[in-house]
């Protein structure tokens, strides 16, 4: 079953006073007192967005929770799913923690099918004290890097089945598999097996190339790619590993790593060591500081993903990725670039969508290279900078009240998103763009001024003429 969608709602608290515990809503009758009293509020979109990355920290901690529990077994539903409600305060500390259990059903209304959940009662001892150690362990050292400074709820739920530890097992079934192999084969997928430790019969494949253990449960990692020469790719994705729990010793062939979705919390030493590798992913980590990263050891990078991690600033020493074309910086807490990030010649995609940047670098336009910047829902109130030959910008939910004059020199451009900002004008600007075949104007503010929004409609009737299509 797969994961369910988390929804965060930012409430007020109904009653004040909680007392800074874990409590396990036991019964029917508890599990409807909670409910009457929820009281939703409408959300800005800065408190939802505070509220959503909160949600996405607790949710990632709990699964890394549950994958290490090797006592929660004893559920056999697999459609029974965890709700939970976490009470902040106004200081962004966790009061208390309250949690239950649900049930997917379907029942039949007349001739229909309705299909929800409802409360699901858990009598058993054992889940429940297992599930309170959980909790304690996601708790004791939590961090929220956001603070909208009043109290606020996280709601969030998933299914049990699926985070579950699959360690029992996990050898022979990876044993089972590798039966069915050829020595000759260049691709083994060991990957959702709940292994927790390396098979030493991978080491037979010497043409292997690429090697899937996304999924499992490693907490520790260790490999010898010098046995396996011609292996390029690791893929060790949704593991439970840290920064001090992984070693590879390198080939000259490995390229690409993904250690995503796991439990760093800084970029791994050893991992600098490699100087050949041209790809490395670390989306949907803990990772908040890249200081420390010696980027002069990794000029071999062509992509680098730090996707949904806690960055508030990034390195000046990015500036020695040379040869780096990919750099995804989506979902962090950045409020500005690095002034050195000009020195990336090669770079042809920069996605910094959902940070707080302020501004862009006033040297952007040295990125001779680069064709693709996604840059929405950040807070520039003005643009003006960028790269000569840019195709596809998007702009889209900042804080714009003009379309940037710069755009005049974007002759590339092709695809343009403003979308979403409180622009008033500037709108004939977009007919001084040669290459222009798509832009993005909804939710703006052009109508706040009759004669404005009048303009506005002649010039999107001229760029329609032209072939552009306007949305």
């Amino acid at each position: 079953m797969k994961t369910l969608l988390i929804f965060f709602v930012l409430n007020f608290l109904c009653s004040p006073i909680f007392s800074q515990k874990i409590i396990f809503i036991e019964s029917q009758g508890a599990y409807d007192s909670l409910l009457k009293f929820k009281v939703k509020i409408k959300l800005d979109d800065e408190a939802s967005k505070v509220i959503w990355s909160n949600g996405g920290i607790v949710h990632k901690k709990l699964i890394l929770a549950m994958k290490k529990n090797q006592n929660l077994v004893d559920i056999p539903d697999s459609e029974l799913s965890l709700k939970y409600i976490i009470y902040v305060d106004k200081n962004n500390k966790v009061d208390s923690l309250k949690y239950y259990f649900e049930k997917f059903v379907m029942k039949l209304e007349g001739d229909k099918t309705r299909l929800s959940f409802e409360y699901f009662e858990q009598k058993s001892e054992i889940v429940i004290v297992e599930m309170d150690k959980i909790f304690r362990d996601v708790l004791k050292n939590l961090k929220f890097y956001f603070n909208p400074i009043r109290p606020y709820e996280i709601n969030g739920s998933l299914s049990l089945m699926q985070y579950l530890s699959k360690g029992v097992g996990a050898e022979f079934r990876a044993a089972e598999i590798l039966k069915t192999k050829k020595n000759t084969d260049k691709i083994l997928n060991l990957s959702n097996l709940g292994l927790k430790k390396l098979p030493n019969a991978i080491y037979s494949y010497k043409n292997l190339e690429e090697l899937d253990l996304s999924k499992n449960e490693f907490e520790v990692f260790r490999l010898n790619a010098k046995k396996l020469p011609k292996l390029n790719k690791i893929l060790l994705s949704e593991n439970l590993l840290n920064e001090n729990s992984i070693k590879i010793k390198k080939n000259k062939h490995l390229h690409i790593l993904n250690l995503s979705d796991n439990a760093f919390e800084t970029f791994p030493k050893r991992i600098q060591r490699y100087k050949g590798l041209k790809d490395i992913h670390l989306a949907n980590n803990f990772i908040t500081s890249t200081d420390e990263i010696k980027f002069k050891k990794l000029k071999s990078l062509e992509l680098l993903n730090f996707y949904n991690n806690q960055i508030t600033s990034f390195s000046e020493n990015i500036g020695f990725l040379e040869n780096l074309q990919v750099l995804d910086l989506y979902h962090n807490q950045m409020n500005f670039l690095p002034q050195n990030i000009v020195k990336l010649k090669n770079l042809q995609t920069l996605a910094v969508s959902n940070n707080n940047l302020w501004e862009f670098p006033k040297t952007l336009q040295e990125l001779m290279n680069l064709k693709i910047l996604y840059a929405h829902h950040n807070k520039l109130s003005s643009v003006n900078s960028l790269p000569p030959n840019i195709e596809n910008l998007d702009l889209g939910f900042n804080l714009l009240e003009s379309v940037p004059a710069v755009l005049k020199t974007t002759h590339q451009l092709s695809d343009l998103d403003i979308s979403n900002n409180k622009i008033t004008s500037g709108a004939e600007i977009l007919k001084q763009i040669p290459g222009l075949k798509k832009v993005y104007l909804a939710l703006n503010d052009f109508e706040s001024d009759p004669t404005k929004f009048a303009e506005l409609q002649q010039i999107i009737v001229d760029l329609e003429k032209k072939s552009v299509k306007v949305k």
